[in-house]
């Protein structure tokens, strides 16, 4: 029995200093090496078993008003309308107001009609667009996320995809604390371009490419700030560079890097528990809410991925 005791103790501070070691912030590898997955895999599993006061069933109001942004292309009219509606229904915020940053289109105009949602025409929020300058589309995606501000009137904007589509109850802000979604996937290249143009050289061992982003504008701006005052010269140069593609290039990564670094005791890390799916599944989409509401927080629809590959 002493000797079940000891090995029981010693599994248990193994564990906690394995967790304690995932969650410290640690100078950048120059690879992800087995160990930095390793302890990136325990984490997660870490996250996953922990109850989320942030999502589930019983979450109460949070008092701070929020805006809703969604970049849409007509490529997601399928899935945009039941994006509004899980976001109206599930986030638990007072929604100042939803915005729907888009490419002129008259069938996007009407869903915002009949959502109730604000159309903002793309070139009203990146001045690079309405000087007529052309953007890699994956620069113009991140781009508008980062200057969705100018166009937002809350104190805090989230961003969500326009094919996903919240399945739990959730708030983004509780106790001065924001919340920031880890995913199972990692990219060290996002990292080392976040070095490269922000200097924060600590670096937490998760990856930040949830399928939504939760932006205070204060310290959005301070990131901007920090971007312009290392690079001399304005924010949106500094990330447009052919140095930085779509391959490397992460505004979630870089904004939340840098709140975990400035801020740390104002954000909070937790699971993202989200459920992907083919893009031509979205018929099924109601009896798929139903049963993976259980698990999941969210659900996308990704056209990168096929039913024969999901199946």
């Amino acid at each position: 029995m002493k000797r079940f005791l000891t090995l029981l103790s010693l599994i248990i501070s193994l564990s906690i200093l394995s967790v304690w070691v995932a969650t410290t912030p640690e100078t950048l590898p120059k690879e992800d090496t087995k160990w930095h997955a390793y302890k990136r895999k325990l984490f997660m599993k870490f996250l996953s078993f922990k109850r989320d006061k942030y999502s589930n069933n019983h979450v109460p109001l949070c008092q701070h008003k929020i805006d809703v942004v969604f970049l849409c292309i007509e490529k997601d009219l399928p899935t945009i309308r039941y994006a509004i509606d899980a976001a109206k229904g599930l986030i638990m915020h007072p929604i100042n107001k939803i915005y729907l940053i888009c490419p002129e289109s008259e069938k996007l105009r009407n869903v915002a009609l009949e959502k109730g949602c604000e159309f903002i025409e793309e070139t009203r929020v990146i001045p690079h667009l309405a000087q007529g300058n052309i953007l890699p589309e994956h620069l113009k995606q991140r781009l508008i996320k980062l200057n969705a501000e100018t166009i937002t009137s809350a104190d805090y904007y989230l961003v969500i995809n326009a094919d996903t589509i919240l399945l739990q109850t959730q708030i983004f802000l509780r106790e001065d604390k924001a919340v920031f979604n880890v995913c199972n996937k990692y990219v060290l290249d996002f990292k080392l371009m976040v070095e490269s143009v922000l200097k924060l050289e600590k670096y937490y061992n998760l990856d930040f490419n949830s399928q939504h982003m939760f932006f205070d504008k204060a310290k959005l701006k301070a990131m901007k700030d920090r971007l312009e005052k290392l690079n001399d010269k304005p924010w949106q140069d500094v990330l447009n560079t052919s140095e930085l593609s779509s391959q490397v290039f992460s505004e979630y990564e870089m904004y939340a890097n840098f709140v975990l670094t400035f801020f740390p005791n104002e954000a909070t890390i937790v699971h993202g528990k989200n459920s992907q799916m083919p893009a031509d599944r979205i018929s099924g989409i109601e009896w798929q809410r139903g049963f993976l509401s259980k698990r999941y927080k969210s659900l996308s629809f990704n056209h990168s991925i096929t039913t024969n590959r999901h199946s």
